[in-house]
C-alpha cells in the first residue's frame, strides 16, 4: 500500500530528468514521458515510451522510439511516429499521420484523418481502460489480502508488451519525465498545481508556475519563476527573469539572476549575484566558504613584514605549561626557545618613513624624553665640548 501511496505522490509533481530540452516547439527527453489527464501540451514530444492520460491534448508531433499509449478522449494535433506497438483508447482524434512499426490496438470511434501504417498486427477492440484495470484489480487483491500477489501480476501484465517499465530500481526524476494531472506547457508557461523539481544540465523556456521549485545544477532558464513555497536554484545556473516566491528563495554558488527577487528571505552562496533588487522583509544573507586561517604576521620598524611559526595548543590542552615537556640527559627541563623566524618579505607601506623620523617606537627600548634628544642632537652637529672653570691666578 506504501508502494501505491507513494506513486500517487510522485505523479502530482513536475518531476523533469536531467539533460532535458524544452525550447524550439519541442521537448526533448532521454528518458520515458508520462503525461496527466487534461494537460495541454503545446510542445511536440521526442522520448522513449510515452503514455497518456484521459482527454490530454499535445498540438505538436509525438516520436516514440519504443511504445506509446494514450488513453480515451485524447487528441493529437499532428504527426505521430512510433518505433514499438502503438495503443490508442476510445475516441482518440489524431490530426496527422500515424506511423507504427510494431502492432496498431485501436479503441472504437478513433479517428486518424491522416491516416496510418503499421507494420505489425492492427486490432480494433473496445478494452478496459489500463489504469481503471489496474485499479479494480488492486483493489481486489487487497481485500482479499493477497498483497504479495500485486506486485508479481502488474509485472505480469506488463511483461510482454514492456509499455509500462516498474520503477523499482529506477528513480523517475532521472529518467522519466513527468507532467502532472492538469497540467499547462506553453512557450510562454509552465504551469504545475504541485512541485516542480528539475535535473541537472536543463533547458527550459518559460514562466514557471508551482507550488515549489528546486533545480539541479547548470539550468539555464529562459523566463520568471512565481512560487508559493521555497525557490532553490542549482549552482552554475542562469535565470533569465525574476523569482517571486511567498517562502524564501536559495540561490547556488557561481548562479546568476538576470532580474529582481522578491520573497520572504533571499540566501546567497558564494559568487551568487542577482542584477536587479532584492526585496525580503525577513533579511538577505550571504554564506561564503570559511577561508584559511592567515599566518601570524607583524610589521618591524623598519618597515618589513616578519612572518612567525605559531605554535596551537592541542585540543583539551589547558593554558599554561605543556604537559609531559621533554627533559635532557640529566632530568632538567630544557630552555625555552625562541621563536623562530620562517622569512622575512620586503613590503611597500602607504606611509614611506623618511630619514628624519627617528622617534619610532620599537618595543623593549625605552622612550627617550625631550631633553635627551635635544642633546644627541647637539654633539651630532657642533662634536663634544668640555667645560672647565677657570682657576684664578695665585690660587
Amino acid at each position: 500500500m506504501s508502494n501505491i501511496s507513494e506513486s500517487e505522490e510522485i505523479l502530482k509533481n513536475f518531476l523533469v530528468p536531467d539533460n532535458t530540452r524544452i525550447k524550439a516547439n519541442r521537448i526533448t527527453v532521454e528518458g520515458d514521458v508520462i503525461v496527466g489527464n487534461h494537460s495541454n501540451i503545446e510542445y511536440s514530444i521526442i522520448g522513449d515510451t510515452v503514455i497518456m492520460g484521459e482527454g490530454v491534448a499535445v498540438s505538436g508531433d509525438i516520436a516514440a522510439s519504443n511504445d506509446i499509449r494514450i488513453d480515451m478522449w485524447s487528441k493529437l494535433g499532428n504527426r505521430v511516429e512510433v518505433g514499438g506497438n502503438a495503443y490508442l483508447g476510445e475516441f482518440v482524434t489524431i490530426d496527422g499521420k500515424l506511423l507504427v512499426q510494431g502492432d496498431l490496438d485501436v479503441g472504437k470511434e478513433v479517428k486518424i484523418r491522416g491516416g496510418f501504417e503499421a507494420k505489425g498486427w492492427i486490432v480494433v477492440r473496445n478494452p478496459i481502460p489500463v489504469i481503471i484495470f489496474l485499479f479494480l484489480y488492486i483493489k481486489e487483491m487487497m481485500r482479499l489480502g493477497k498483497g504479495e500477489e500485486i506486485e508479481k501480476a502488474v509485472e505480469e501484465l506488463f511483461d510482454d508488451s514492456e509499455d509500462i517499465q516498474s520503477f523499482e530500481g529506477k528513480e523517475p526524476a532521472e529518467k522519466v519525465l513527468i507532467i502532472p494531472a492538469g497540467a499547462k506547457l506553453s512557450h510562454e508557461t509552465i504551469e504545475v498545481a504541485g512541485e516542480a523539481v528539475i535535473g541537472n544540465n536543463c533547458l527550459l523556456t518559460g514562466n514557471i508556475r508551482a507550488q515549489a521549485v528546486t533545480t539541479g545544477e547548470k539550468l539555464t532558464l529562459k523566463g520568471s519563476i512565481y512560487s508559493e513555497d521555497k525557490i532553490f536554484i542549482g549552482e552554475n545556473s542562469t535565470v533569465y527573469g525574476n523569482l517571486y516566491s511567498k517562502g524564501d528563495v536559495q540561490i547556488g554558488r557561481n548562479s546568476r539572476v538576470f532580474g529582481g527577487i522578491k520573497a520572504n528571505s533571499v540566501l546567497l552562496y558564494e559568487n551568487a549575484r542577482v542584477d536587479s533588487t532584492i526585496k525580503a522583509p525577513s533579511g538577505v544573507s550571504f554564506l561564503r566558504d570559511a577561508a584559511e586561517k592567515p599566518v601570524l604576521a607583524e610589521v618591524n620598524a623598519l618597515g618589513k613584514l616578519i612572518i612567525r611559526e605559531t605554535h596551537e595548543l592541542p585540543e583539551n590542552e589547558p593554558q599554561g605549561e605543556p604537559k609531559n615537556k621533554p627533559q635532557d640527559k640529566t632530568g632538567k627541563e630544557p630552555p625555552d626557545e625562541p621563536v623562530k623566524t620562517l622569512n622575512v618579505v620586503e613590503i611597500d607601506l602607504p606611509i614611506k618613513l623618511s630619514s628624519k623620523a627617528r622617534n619610532i617606537f620599537v618595543p623593549g627600548r625605552k622612550r627617550k624624553t625631550a631633553r635627551t634628544r635635544a642633546l644627541e642632537r647637539t654633539r651630532r652637529f657642533t662634536g663634544t665640548r668640555t667645560y672647565r672653570k677657570e682657576q684664578k691666578y695665585g690660587e
